[in-house]
C-alpha cells in the first residue's frame, strides 16, 4: 500500500526553513513556500521554474539529487519531504526540486506531479523541455533536467497513482533514463514491480512527443489527439500528462477524450486524481 500523493500537510506553512549541516562544515537553508493557487493558463510560452525561486544557498552544488541529500537530513534528524536545490553533474546551474524523503525508503527526486488540475499540461515542445508549474505542487520538471539527472547514474523510477475514490497503487521500474535532445529524449525503461500493472513497457524506446512535435508511430498525432505530451507509440497504455478531468465532467474517452490514465490498473476510462513520477539511483542505500 502506498501513501497519498499529496504533499504532507506539515509542509503547507507559508515558510519552512530547514538548516542542514553538510560534510565539510557547509551550512545552508532550504525554503519551502506556500503552494500558489493561481491557475497556470500558459500554453505557448515556457514557464521558467528557476526564475520563480530565490538564489541557491551555499552548499547546493554538493547535492546531485535528493538521494545525495538524504544522508544529511538523516544525520541531522531532519528527514522530511520538501523543496531543495540540486545540481546534477552535467547541469550548468542549480535548480529546485521536490524531494520525497518518506516513500519507499526516501531519496526520491520528483520529476512530475498532478494533484488538482490547476496547471495546464497541454503544452508545446519547448515548455516540456524547460519545465513548467511549481515544484512544490503540480509541475513537470523539464526534459533537459530529467536527462541531466538520469544520465549521471543508473536510476530507477517510482510512479504513484491515486483515483478519485482514494485508492492508491504504484509501479516501480528498476531502469529509467531518457536521452538528450538529439534523441528527442528517447525513453529507456524496464524491470517492473508493483501493484498498478505495467503500462510503461509499451513505451520503451519511444521518443517524446508534444502537440507541436510528432514522434509517435501513429498515422495521426497522438499528442494532439490526447491533448498531452508523452512517449507516445500507437498511442498509449498510460498518459500521465493528459487533461485533468473530474468525474462529474468525464464521460469516457469516446465522448470526452482521454484524461490521465494508467490502463493496466484502471483501464482507459477511469481517470486518475493524482500522480507522481520520481527517480532515485539504483544503488541508493537508506
Amino acid at each position: 500500500m502506498t501513501s497519498s500523493i499529496k504533499p504532507k500537510t506539515g509542509l503547507t506553512f507559508s515558510l519552512v526553513t530547514v538548516v542542514l549541516l553538510a560534510v565539510g562544515g557547509i551550512t545552508f537553508s532550504a525554503e519551502i513556500p506556500q503552494p500558489q493557487v493561481a491557475q497556470d493558463e500558459s500554453l505557448n510560452h515556457p514557464v521558467n521554474v528557476d526564475g520563480q525561486r530565490n538564489d541557491p544557498p551555499p552548499g547546493a552544488a554538493h547535492f546531485e539529487d535528493c538521494s545525495d541529500l538524504y544522508p544529511v537530513l538523516y544525520f541531522t534528524n531532519a528527514v522530511q519531504d520538501g523543496v531543495f536545490p540540486i545540481k546534477p553533474q552535467s547541469s550548468t546551474d542549480h535548480f529546485d526540486v521536490y524531494c520525497d524523503m518518506t516513500t519507499d525508503g526516501g531519496g526520491w527526486t520528483i520529476i512530475q506531479r498532478r494533484l488538482d488540475g490547476r496547471v495546464n499540461f497541454d503544452r508545446n515542445w519547448v515548455d516540456y523541455q524547460n519545465g513548467f508549474g511549481t515544484v512544490e505542487w503540480e509541475h513537470w520538471l523539464g526534459l533537459d533536467k530529467i536527462h541531466n539527472l538520469t544520465s549521471q547514474n543508473s536510476y530507477e523510477l517510482y510512479v504513484g497513482l491515486e483515483d478519485f475514490e482514494g485508492n492508491v497503487a504504484h509501479a516501480k521500474y528498476d531502469t529509467f533514463s531518457i536521452g538528450d535532445e538529439s534523441t528527442d529524449y528517447t525513453l529507456t525503461i524496464g524491470g517492473y514491480s508493483g501493484d498498478a500493472g505495467d503500462s510503461m513497457d509499451y513505451h520503451n524506446g519511444m521518443k517524446f512527443s508534444a502537440r507541436n512535435k510528432d514522434n509517435d508511430l501513429l498515422g495521426g498525432h497522438c499528442a494532439q489527439k490526447d491533448s498531452g505530451a508523452w512517449w507516445f507509440k500507437n498511442c498509449a497504455l498510460t498518459s500521465l500528462n493528459g487533461p485533468y478531468y473530474k468525474p462529474e465532467h468525464y464521460h469516457g474517452h469516446r465522448d470526452t477524450g482521454y484524461g490521465i490514465f494508467w490502463q493496466r490498473w484502471k483501464g482507459w476510462d477511469n481517470i486518475l486524481k493524482a500522480t507522481k513520477m520520481m527517480v532515485r539511483p539504483q544503488n541508493f542505500i537508506r
